[in-house]
């Protein structure tokens, strides 16, 4: 090696290394012991934006019903969870008890024959308050859940679909990462997001009779989505630092498409509907979403976990229906698609016991 040459990469070399980016760790690294109180609050506001109907094979003027539909859709599960060990980047187990379990449904409604209408429908869960274990299986890939009482009389139905993985882990990347470093999401985390800690099992409570039965209500937002595609991209933003202490900032973006056939779980919960002495009886319910939007993951750095989430995007829902109708006037058959659209919002948050 020439004299010259060596002196070069002598100099170079530490003036690189003084450029080279630093790399930060961002994964779960709570200790055995620890308890997280984490809150995750989902808000939904759609506006009926068109309705189409085809009665007996003939296409109607649904505008003649003057129908105006406003809805708002507000999710509140807080949990406090506690962990065990932790085995590759996740808890291999964890005691959850359910504190909060709620979700309230606001409708404004108009229409030409019925004139203006409000409906408030308020769900909880058989949940609440229970103690719940969850056990990693490396094998199938999936938590099992158990009652952490032994003794416990409740339902083990309440067990199925629970996820313990209520971490954002979906939204990490998958190793060392700089500032402005980009990752591609699995479209997957759109149900952790949706739908955190899996299906709580949450059902409307008593409603007023007056008002029309909805064959939907008792399904999950996870219930709804089905196959998703299209993209989560996530970029990292560096540390940002509050209050002394340190949060790693993660950029994510959704543009994502779902679509789903309800018509099993729909039926499951009933399938029929009788208003004003009609009975409605479904034959098929699809059900597609749109939602676009962008968040930002905070993630604190010495805790090893999710301190907050905050998103906010837009959202369409087309639910298709197909349905036959009981009249004291004979027997019809209808179809009716919705087009509703409006706004998505998560906000949640962790503290430590």
């Amino acid at each position: 090696m020439k004299l010259s040459t060596f002196l070069f990469a002598s100099i170079a070399t530490p003036v690189l290394f003084a450029f080279a980016l630093p790399a930060d760790t961002v994964s779960l690294q709570v200790k055995a012991g620890t308890t997280l109180n984490k809150s995750f609050e989902t808000t939904v506001e759609m506006t009926l934006d068109e309705m189409r109907m085809v009665m007996n094979g003939e296409e109607m003027d649904a505008s003649m019903y003057g129908l105006e539909i406003d809805m708002t859709n507000v999710s509140t599960l807080t949990f406090i969870d506690t962990y065990g060990r932790l085995e590759n980047g996740r808890a291999a187990s964890l005691v959850r008890t359910f504190d909060t379990l709620a979700n309230n449904v606001e409708t404004s409604q108009n229409n030409a024959r019925t004139g203006p209408m409000d409906l408030s429908v308020s769900s909880a869960s058989e949940l609440e308050g229970v103690d719940v274990r969850f056990t990693w299986n490396a094998e199938s890939g999936n938590y099992e859940a158990a009652f952490a009482d032994e003794q416990s009389t409740e339902d083990v139905e309440l067990l199925t679909e629970l996820n313990g993985d209520a971490d954002l882990l979906g939204l990490l990347p998958e190793g060392d990462v700089a500032v402005d470093d980009t990752w591609k999401a699995d479209t997957s985390v759109l149900i952790a997001l949706m739908s955190p800690g899996g299906d709580v099992k949450l059902k409307p409570e008593e409603a007023d009779d007056s008002a029309p039965s909805d064959p939907t209500s008792e399904l999950s937002f996870g219930d709804m989505l089905g196959d998703i595609d299209g993209e989560v991209t996530c970029t990292y933003l560096g540390i940002r630092e509050a209050d002394g202490v340190n949060f790693a900032a993660i950029k994510f973006e959704l543009d994502v498409t779902t679509s789903n056939d309800l018509t099993e779980l729909i039926m499951d919960a009933g399938g029929n509907v009788e208003q004003d002495g009609v009975e409605i009886s479904f034959n098929s319910v699809d059900v597609e979403m749109s939602i676009e939007g962008e968040g930002t993951l905070l993630w604190d750095v010495r805790g090893g976990h999710f301190s907050s989430l905050e998103f906010s995007g837009d959202l369409e829902q087309i639910m298709d229906m197909s349905m036959a109708l009981s009249t004291v006037q004979g027997e019809m058959d209808m179809d009716q698609a919705i087009t509703m659209s409006g706004s998505l919002t998560l906000d949640f948050s962790t503290t430590k016991e």
